[in-house]
């Protein structure tokens, strides 16, 4: 793409129900700190409770909706009207960017490139609803299954087209998936819709590199990891039960200046997602203290650290 501008945006907003990032001084820094140790040739827009209005100012956004999920679609879209910006990465203040994000910035073509979820069948709306894919492994292999269930949280964007179509469409299948749903949408429909969407660590087997939850194994889901114990589903549903003494999380392993997964993906963005904006202060904090003390081996650590920058005091 000529004349290639790019913009990485990430949200650190509180409402008056969610606030356990007002005063973050962990996830946010690490976000934006990671980002910018890979990506030093990018601009990073942080937007958060002080700045909103000058943002809203300097994009010339009159108007916008209270949902942080569609406000950040007009913040995409404010971001190529104005200042220009061909290409936009969006990621989670709970994010940890751990290698250059070559799949985002390489592919100028896709209209949305999404990353994966958790591969569960079951999250749906009364718009969509995915179904297991099956894949042979080589020649003549076995079968393995998978779902193309997207994260909201590590996206890109090409160009202001598919970014005003994706928006329209959340608006008009709108449900509690909010913009996540959206997603899913665009990407079940995309070719009713005339526009692009991928899936870029999808399927799981086939992919090198992992770029959110999936590297977190069989906690993907989320609020599967407490204590010391791993849990075959929410570990605040009476139905989970344990299933390991390890987290996926500590058996990561570096090599050449690389993060990977016990079976040998590269992590190039490493993604909480523990609904931490949603828990009791308590809970969060004892969530936060879990992962600076034991998520992640001594090696994870000084790779974080020393790699990316990050601060696990």
């Amino acid at each position: 793409m000529e004349n290639k501008k790019i913009a990485c945006l990430i949200l650190n907003l509180s409402l008056k129900n969610l606030t356990n990032f007002k005063e973050d001084k962990f996830f946010t820094p690490n976000a934006v700190n990671s980002f910018k140790k890979w990506h030093p040739d990018i601009d990073l827009h942080l937007v958060t409770n002080k700045n909103t209005q000058e943002y809203l100012t300097d994009l010339n956004i009159t108007e916008y909706y209270d949902d942080i999920a569609l406000f950040r679609i007009q913040l995409i879209q404010g971001l190529m009207k104005v200042k220009k910006y061909t290409k936009v990465i969006v990621l989670g203040t709970d994010t940890l960017t751990c290698s250059r994000l070559d799949e985002f910035i390489e592919d100028d073509i896709t209209d949305m490139i999404c990353s994966s979820g958790p591969p569960y069948d079951f999250l749906k709306t009364q718009y969509w609803q995915h179904k297991k894919e099956y894949f042979q492994v080589g020649v003549g292999g076995p079968l393995t299954q998978d779902v193309p269930f997207i994260n909201a949280d590590v996206t890109c964007y090409n160009g202001l087209k598919g970014v005003e179509k994706f928006y329209n469409t959340t608006k008009e299948y709108w449900t509690d998936h909010q913009d996540q749903g959206g997603m899913n949408y665009c990407y079940i429909n995309q070719d009713e819709l005339g526009m692009s969407v991928n899936i870029i660590d999808y399927p799981y087997f086939k992919s090198k590199s992992l770029y959110n939850v999936r590297s977190k194994g069989a906690a993907c889901g989320g609020n599967q990891m407490i204590e010391g114990n791993l849990w075959n589903g929410d570990y605040n549903a009476p139905q989970s039960s344990i299933i390991s003494d390890t987290y996926p999380t500590s058996t990561y392993y570096t090599n050449n200046s690389k993060l990977y997964t016990s079976d040998h993906k590269q992590i190039k963005v490493f993604h909480y997602a523990e609904a931490l904006g949603a828990k009791s202060k308590k809970e969060y904090n004892k969530i936060v203290n879990e992962i600076k003390t034991i998520w992640f081996n001594k090696e994870t650590i000084e790779f974080l650290i020393n790699e990316c920058n990050c601060n696990f005091i």
